[in-house]
């Protein structure tokens, strides 16, 4: 009898300490292995994600340039929802500039992934719209894009991505800055 009062006891009292270290370090090596993969899925995912939205933008460009004959005055498509109706509106995301778009669609400046700076190729500081008592024949005739990824979220450390009117389309973890030629040291086709 009371033998069986021991084990009953023993059984009642659950895992040893030696069970829920092991229970523990199998956990810490799948999040070890899961973590870093996770990651690199949800840049992957946004790297595509921005190329896809810079290849439309280049097919609205070069539909805008066949109707306009001129990239001047273009403004990207956006897709608005009103009361369940989808509506297209013509607008960057930062309309004071004309030079920004937030991917992913929706998003804004404090919840971006990427943000893509649309502008001149000729002149980089300036937007393809022009203000409306601009006579300027010269804006207009080429274009260039840059990806840049947020920093502060889960694209820190993806990849810049560039491409121009000019046949230029790379990709670099380097720094990229608008009034580059092309994505310098490291770069890669995309």
């Amino acid at each position: 009898m009371a033998y069986r009062s021991s084990v009953a006891r023993r059984v009642a009292q659950g895992f040893t300490l030696i069970e829920l270290m092991i229970i523990i370090f199998i956990i810490g090596i799948l999040a070890a292995i899961a973590i870093p993969s996770y990651r690199r899925y949800a840049v992957l995912n946004a790297e595509r994600d921005v190329q896809a939205k810079m290849q439309q933008l280049q097919i609205e460009l070069e539909r805008w340039r066949s109707r306009q004959l001129s990239y001047q005055g273009f403004a990207p498509q956006k897709i608005t929802t009103s009361n369940g109706t989808a509506t297209p509106t013509y607008v960057y995301d930062d309309t004071p500039t004309n030079k920004t778009i937030y991917v992913p669609s929706g998003s804004n400046a404090s919840n971006y992934r990427y943000q893509i700076t649309l502008v001149d190729g000729r002149d980089t500081s300036s937007s393809l719209i022009t203000s409306g008592t601009d006579v300027d024949t010269v804006t207009g005739r080429s274009w260039k894009m840059l990806a840049s990824p947020n920093n502060a979220g889960i694209t820190k450390n993806a990849h810049y991505m560039m491409l121009g009117s000019n046949g230029v389309r790379c990709q670099s973890e380097n720094e990229v800055k608008i009034g580059d030629k092309n994505c310098g040291t490291g770069q890669k086709e995309w």
